[in-house]
């Protein structure tokens, strides 16, 4: 699972990156966000502590509230849907990363 996390976050490292270069409404915090998950992501890869593990699961849980937040601020349609999906993915791997 830990594989599965480490490659989740830098698939969404890079599309914060990318979203953020064309103006699409990711915030600067939705970015440090992604780098501290990542970061916490590939630590986890070597080092299996509890801790990081727990880091990781806040994390995923500010990247959902973040994203979402970002779409309301900068005045785009919101797809609700597209939203809860991801915070149950999200959901979803902090309750298989502590399996």
């Amino acid at each position: 699972m830990n594989y599965i996390i480490c490659a989740y976050s830098i698939i969404l490292m890079f599309s914060a990156y990318f979203g953020y270069k064309k103006k699409l409404g990711v915030s600067v915090v939705s970015i440090l966000i992604n780098l501290c998950l990542c970061t916490s992501t590939l630590f986890n890869l070597f080092y299996s502590i509890n801790y990081l593990k727990l880091l990781i699961s806040i994390f995923l849980i500010l990247l959902s509230v973040s994203l979402l937040y970002d779409r309301k601020i900068s005045g785009n349609k919101i797809n609700y849907s597209h939203h809860c999906i991801r915070f149950i993915i999200h959901v979803l791997i902090i309750c298989y990363l502590f399996l």
